[in-house]
């Protein structure tokens, strides 16, 4: 219809009628792309609450596996500590349970928290830029950062848990076999319990908590940094 109109003002040199026309024509493709782009912010503005709603619950999570791995940590570096104690104290028999337990505890350390699956999806899918507050996106990319580099560096604190926690495992074992009557045994477990080699290998599982320790500590910071900022995106 309006193309039927231009035409015919064309035609009669109508050119008032023509310049109206145009008007119209244009009004009508801007008001489209002005529609078209609300509703693809409106879209985004969603996309990005959604977003960050997933993030906060990660994060959250997050939060309470890193507090968990903190206070097993903290248990674990004070266990070496007191075991090594109780290795050099003769009053403390190996059979006793505090000797075991102590025992128990310096072997191994936890395996460090993993990454956000949200964030993970946000670099693959490309929809980082729908988040709009740049210190969200820099909080997230510390904290992504930071676990990349904990895990690499991880690998060094598990072999070194696996080359020291053989002697202290086969100690366990031993313990736990001879039960509260050592008999025979008491002499290899006395000799066993002041060997350098039980010795080192708990001094070092103590070094090892307590660097892990300190990297969940960092951890925990760049956490409260990340739901810090999702705080602010959410209030």
């Amino acid at each position: 219809m309006i193309l039927k109109r231009l035409t015919t003002a064309v035609r009669e040199q109508n050119w008032t009628a023509v310049i109206i026309e145009f008007v119209i024509v244009l009004s009508g493709v801007v008001i489209g792309f002005q529609i078209t782009a609300w509703n693809e912010t409106r879209q985004d503005a969603d996309r990005e609450a959604l977003i960050i709603a997933r993030l906060h619950a990660d994060f959250i999570a997050i939060e309470s596996d890193v507090a968990t791995v903190i206070a097993d940590l903290n248990r674990r570096s004070e266990a070496a500590g007191g075991f090594l104690t109780l290795i050099r104290d003769d009053a403390v028999d190996a059979n006793s349970e505090a000797f075991q337990l102590g025992l128990a505890n310096t072997i191994g350390t936890p395996v460090p928290a993993g990454r956000s699956a949200t964030y993970v999806d946000l670099l693959e899918s490309g929809d980082m830029r729908l988040i709009r507050s740049e210190e969200l996106r820099r909080a997230l990319i510390e904290f992504d950062e930071q676990v990349r580099r904990h895990e690499m560096a991880y690998e060094t604190l598990a072999t070194l848990v696996i080359d020291n926690t053989g002697v202290l495992l086969d100690y366990q074992s031993l313990l736990r076999a001879v039960g509260s009557e050592p008999g025979i045994y008491a002499e290899a477990i006395e000799a066993t319990r002041r060997s350098p080699e039980l010795i080192t290998s708990a001094q070092m599982m103590q070094n090892v908590s307590q660097v892990n320790l300190a990297w969940h500590r960092g951890r925990q910071t760049t956490t409260e940094a990340v739901l810090a900022a999702l705080q602010g995106e959410l209030d």
